[in-house]
Order: structure tokens, then C-alpha cells, then sequence
């Protein structure tokens, strides 16, 4: 058999830290990941200010009346 090599030893040897280094590190960052997918996914439906109602612009007045009425006066 062969010898693993250094790299497959030192993820191994990662795993094994974060798995038994402190109880709940783990469980806290899968937690904080779990948070950070359903604040994305409500952000995605949920818009946190919906649109203020506008006013309706105002109409123009029609000026061609205006004239007739001012070149009538006239």
C-alpha cells in the first residue's frame, strides 16, 4: 500500500480540528448559514419598503382655448 499524501493528511487533519475542537462550532456556523440563506431568500420575496404611493401629475390645460378667447378679446 502507499502512503497518503501530505495534502489528503492535512485536510483530514482540518476536519478533525473543526469536529472536535469545541463543541457547537460547527453547529453555530451551519446556524449562522442557515440565517444568512432565509434572510436572502425573504429579501428575494419580501421587499422591505414598497413603493410610495405617487400623486397623479397634473393635467395640462389646454391653451388652445386660451388664444381663441385672448385674439376674440383683441
Amino acid at each position: 500500500m502507499h502512503m497518503p499524501s501530505l495534502w489528503g493528511l492535512l485536510i483530514v487533519l482540518a476536519l478533525a480540528f473543526l469536529l472536535f475542537s469545541k463543541p457547537g462550532r460547527i453547529s453555530g456556523m451551519m446556524e449562522d448559514f442557515g440565517k444568512g440563506i432565509r434572510g436572502f431568500r425573504k429579501g428575494l420575496v419580501d421587499p422591505q419598503d414598497p413603493p410610495a404611493p405617487t400623486e397623479t401629475p397634473r393635467q395640462v390645460q389646454d391653451q388652445a382655448e386660451q388664444r381663441e378667447t385672448d385674439r376674440a378679446q383683441n
